[in-house]
């Protein structure tokens, strides 16, 4: 399986839906292939009304991320699997 293909860096808009902008406008986002992506707004609810959690990215990736300063999407409760920002400060 190849995760690092089809991926989305600088792209300077707005988060769909707002009027902020994406950490995409400011490159410091990058999503890989978004055949393995998972996004809360793709997802059922379950009966009680919380979102149903789904990843298909490997933690090998997460962790190599992760050492160089990024966040990964997948942990957010609006999670966005395939995206990683990098935010060393948060990291701390």
């Amino acid at each position: 399986m190849t995760y690092v293909e089809n991926i989305s860096t600088f792209s300077w808009r707005k988060i769909k839906g707002t009027n902020r902008l994406s950490a995409h406008s400011f490159g410091i986002a990058v999503d890989i292939n978004t055949a393995y992506g998972n996004y809360w707004k793709w997802t059922e609810e379950s009966a009680n009304g919380l979102l149903i959690y789904k990843n298909k990215i490997p933690i090998e990736i997460i962790k190599i991320f992760k050492k160089y300063g990024f966040i990964w999407g997948g942990k957010w409760y609006h999670y966005d699997t395939i995206q990683f920002e990098y935010r060393p400060e948060l990291l701390l």
